[in-house]
């Protein structure tokens, strides 16, 4: 095990000498965003049998590739309720990678200007959010430990301050393993992050 650990410290000098050299550095940019998103549904009468979720996710990650790629890691809290239950407090945890077909910051004087962002956002998510469905179609949330969650979303973001963007987005989270019409997890969000 010691020599595995002095192995990674003799190389750790050579990688940050091909840090310097490279034009294009890993951990460039930092990147911290928080979203909120909102999901009702209702079966006939809107107050009568609706289900409720909101969704706060906070996430940092670094660039892997300067204007083009981001890894990190998240966190997502839920507060889920229908007509006849009291709220459901849950989360989920994870790791996450985004990439900008178009990036609101850049860090090239080439598309400086550019205002507006689009990007494409993945990763694997654990946590003990879950839900079925009643008799009458309407879910009900409970917490169950060791579920997954594989999060997609697709967005757009535009700068309003250098590195401060403001993102919205289309998130969907397919889940468990189940059908998406079962099991599938949509929702919209509207967010900010900022790019050091």
């Amino acid at each position: 095990m010691i020599y595995r650990v002095l192995f990674v410290f003799c190389l750790l000098p050579g990688f940050a000498c091909a840090q310097q050299r490279a034009g294009k550095k890993f951990a460039r940019q930092l990147l911290l965003g928080a979203h909120y998103g909102y999901a009702e549904d209702y079966r006939s009468v809107r107050d009568e049998f609706f289900e409720r979720e909101n969704y706060v996710t906070l996430r940092t990650g670094i660039s892997l590739a300067p204007d083009l790629l981001y890894g990190g890691i998240q966190a997502r809290l839920i507060r889920a309720r229908n007509f006849e239950s009291d709220d459901v407090h849950c989360y989920m945890a994870g790791v996450w990678a985004r990439g900008y077909l178009l990036h609101p910051s850049p860090l090239s004087g080439k598309f400086s200007g550019r205002r507006i962002g689009v990007l494409i956002e993945s990763g694997f998510l654990m946590g003990n959010y879950a839900f079925d469905y009643q008799r009458n179609g309407v879910r009900r949330y409970f917490q169950r430990s060791g579920n997954w969650y594989v999060p997609m979303a697709l967005g757009v973001e535009f700068r309003i301050w250098r590195g401060l963007t403001i993102e919205g987005a289309l998130n969907m989270m397919y889940n468990n393993g189940g059908r998406w019409d079962e099991q599938g997890i949509g929702y919209l969000s509207l967010g900010l992050n900022g790019h050091f």
